[in-house]
This record gives structure tokens, C-alpha cells and sequence, in this order.
């Protein structure tokens, strides 16, 4: 028989970590939901409703502007490929998705610097431990500033997205610690993706932080990350086509997704490579699922899962969304990542498949269901492809391969041929 489909994905209740006698059984359920299946919710997670509700009040008003405050703030304007994104604008699997959009990041300074000058600029110049770094790869222009849109037509708008990125940054980091805690990971271990000291990072809420010390480590010889927030609008489609096609996360290390509304649309794939599993809005949840990067470092210990969303029936609502994308410092490479990551995590998956094997698991069936999967994989991310190996790499062919436009405006033809062929 093959890999079990859940009728539902798990539920993780934040406030048990507050509790000494409960926290164990949480940290089972997230080492449970991490292996099996990649995605799950997570409830009393300690982002304030008014955070949240100061943003999502103002999404229907920024999809309202007018015609032409859009095009000023199109993404064809940011070699950042920050900005906004029409209708149909944004391709997956080379079909067309059913959405229009604003991406929004970490408010950062441009550092990229053509070619002699990006090699003359020092990591000290940056706070990042006194090594030289090559601003003149490509890849460096993904990172800088914003576009927003003006104050007057959107009052308010910039404070509540700035201080919901700011929540949702506490949120991820605290989050990480529970995930390392769960797998026996030293917690703090994966701070210095994060920041530039050696300070132990965490949400203001206590329920998030763990009682075990942060591993010594050196200084960060990365930058920090710039992590991204899109704000999502699904129309009402007359065949509820694509709104966004089959996928991978390979934009960071975590997704924080937060569903508005009770317009159903999200779909996970289930281990068995055929059932699509539904997840519907839940009020006061956030769905949590794993990028690329993680899936690569533990050698598929955390499942980065595919999923997809539907476009709402005709005469439903639209839909509106906001995924939070917890980024990685875009020099660091999966190699490196992964020598963070203890041998015994990484060696988890295949000590599964060895037990299966030694309980008689039908081997047949889960040959079968293993190759359905991956050729899925496959099809939607070339995330472990040697080549991307530089997570700035990876991020930027991503980049190019969803807005040609934006890339050929920026980076050139030859540029997205090396990326898009």
C-alpha cells in the first residue's frame, strides 16, 4: 500500500508551548507535520487581529486604484521585480495564473554595483564581518527598495504592511527555533541566516521561545535577508482556471500564508503523488509550508510540498491572500546551507524508507507513488539543479522565468536565455 492521504492538514496550537507539559506533544506534532506532509496551520500564533485587520481592510482600495497609479508602480519599473503585476501577468508552468498582485519586501538599499566597482566593495562597509563580496553579480539587483503608492490615495498603507512584515518577521523567527527544537537542532542554529550578530532572535511572544541557549557561532559573513510579502487578488473566473499552477515554494526558507475571507481556493498535494488536499480559510490561522532550500538542506527530511490554487467560481467573491516569504541571504548556496544541518536530520528520510522496507511496505506501490511525486517535482522547480546552487542565482532565474518583460527591461536578452532555455 502506498503513503496515507490526510482528509486535512494538521492544526498546531502555538499556545501548548507555554505549557511544560504540553510542549512536547507540540513539538511531536510539527516534527510530524514537517516529515509527512510540509504543510500545516498554526493558531494563537501572536499577531495581533489588529495588525492583520489594518492591512487586509486596505487590500480592496489598492486593487481599486486607478489604471494609470498601477502602471507607475508596475514591476517593468524595479530591476527588484518589486511592484505590481496585472491580471494574467505572472506565468507558472508556462500557463498563465488567474490573479493580479503587489510584492512588497524588506525595506533595503540597492547594493548591487557594476562590475570593477561591485568588486571594490568590502562585506565591512555593510556590517557583515570585514570579508569582500562581489556586488557586481546579477543576482545582487534583486535586493533593494520598494514602490509604494501614494500616501494620499492610500492613507495608512505603508505603516500597516511595514508593521505587519514586522510581526510576521518575529513570527518566522520564532518559528524556526520550534522547528530546530523539534528535530534536536541547537536552537538558534539557523539565526545566522538571519541576522548580523550573534544575538538569539525571537517574537515578542514567549510562547515562541525556547528555554535551551543559542549555540555559540561566529559572526555572519552574510548579508541579511530580504524577505517578501505579496498581496493577492484571485477574480471570480468563468472556468475557476488557474489562479496559480502546480508549484514549489523556492522564494525562501518558510511561508506564512494568510487566507482572507472564506473563499476556499488552496490545494496541497498528498505524498501519494495524485490527491490534492484541500485548505480552506480558517479564522486566526496562518498556513505554514517549507521552501525549497529547507527540503534541500535535510535532504528531504522537510518536505517542500507542491500546491496550487483555484480561481473562485463566478459568482464567488475574490479572493485575497497574503503569503510571507522568509528569506535566505541570497550568497549563501544549498551546500552551505546544509552543513548546518545535523547528519542525524539529514539521514531521517531514508531511515524512514529502511523501516518501511523492513515492515514489509509494498514495495511496488511506493516505487510507483515515489515517481509520480517527484516527477510532479520536477516538473515545477529545478531548485537542486548544480547550476543554482548560489541562492541569488536560483532567485533570480526564478525572477526572470514568471516576468520575461521585467528581466529582458533589466537584465537583457541573453540574460533570460541563460535563465529561461
Amino acid at each position: 500500500m502506498g503513503p496515507s492521504v490526510p482528509a486535512h492538514l494538521p492544526i498546531l496550537d502555538l499556545a501548548l508551548a507555554d505549557d511544560p507539559a504540553q510542549r512536547p506533544a507540540l513539538l511531536n506534532q510539527l516534527r510530524d507535520a514537517l516529515f509527512d506532509v510540509g504543510f500545516l496551520y498554526i493558531k494563537n500564533h501572536g499577531v495581533s487581529n489588529s495588525t492583520i485587520t489594518h492591512l487586509t481592510s486596505r487590500l480592496p482600495a489598492l486593487f481599486d486604484l486607478p489604471s494609470d497609479i498601477k502602471a507607475d508602480l508596475s514591476k517593468l519599473n524595479s530591476p527588484h521585480f518589486l511592484g505590481y503585476s496585472g491580471f494574467a501577468e505572472e506565468t507558472t508552468l508556462g500557463q498563465k495564473d488567474l490573479r493580479e498582485q503587489f510584492d512588497f519586501a524588506t525595506e533595503l538599499p540597492v547594493v548591487y554595483k557594476p562590475a570593477a566597482e561591485g568588486r571594490r566593495n568590502s562585506a565591512s562597509s555593510n556590517s557583515n564581518g570585514g570579508s569582500t563580496r562581489d556586488f557586481s553579480q546579477l543576482y545582487w539587483r534583486l535586493r533593494g527598495p520598494n514602490q509604494w503608492p501614494p500616501e494620499a490615495l492610500l492613507p495608512g498603507f505603508r505603516q500597516a504592511l511595514e508593521t505587519y512584515h514586522d510581526a510576521l518577521q518575529a513570527l518566522s523567527y520564532g518559528f524556526v527555533h520550534l522547528v530546530e527544537e523539534a528535530f534536536g537542532i541547537p536552537v538558534g542554529t539557523f539565526d545566522q541566516f538571519f541576522r548580523s550578530d550573534n544575538r538569539k532572535m525571537s517574537s515578542d511572544d514567549p510562547r515562541l521561545v525556547s528555554d535551551k541557549p543559542a549555540p555559540a557561532s561566529t559572526k555572519l559573513t552574510y548579508l541579511p535577508p530580504q524577505h517578501r510579502i505579496k498581496l493577492l487578488k484571485y477574480p471570480p473566473s468563468s472556468n475557476r482556471g488557474q489562479g496559480v499552477g502546480a508549484h514549489k515554494d523556492s522564494s525562501g526558507w518558510l511561508t506564512f500564508l494568510l487566507q482572507i475571507g472564506q473563499e476556499a481556493g488552496l490545494e496541497v498535494l498528498a505524498a501519494d503523488g495524485e490527491t490534492w488536499i484541500p485548505a480552506p480559510p480558517i479564522d486566526g490561522t496562518f498556513v505554514v509550508n517549507f521552501g525549497n532550500a529547507f527540503e534541500a538542506a535535510t535532504e528531504g527530511a522537510v518536505k517542500a510540498t507542491v500546491h496550487r490554487v483555484t480561481a473562485p467560481f463566478p459568482s464567488s467573491p475574490a479572493r485575497y491572500s497574503i503569503p510571507f516569504f522568509q528569506g535566505l541571504p541570497l550568497d549563501m548556496t544549498v551546500s552551505e546551507i546544509r552543513s548546518y544541518m545535523p547528519l542525524s536530520v539529514r539521514t531521517l528520510r531514508r531511515q524512514r524508507e529502511n523501516d518501511d522496507a523492513n515492515n514489509n511496505v509494498d514495495k511496488s506501490s511506493s516505487s510507483s507513488t515515489t515517481t509520480t511525486t517527484t516527477k510532479t517535482a520536477d516538473t515545477v522547480s529545478s531548485f537542486l539543479d548544480a547550476r543554482w546552487d548560489a541562492l541569488g542565482e536560483s532567485q533570480l532565474r526564478k525572477w526572470i522565468r514568471s516576468h520575461e518583460d521585467v528581466g529582458r527591461r533589466w537584465y537583457g536578452d541573453d540574460v533570460v536565455k541563460y535563465y529561461v532555455g
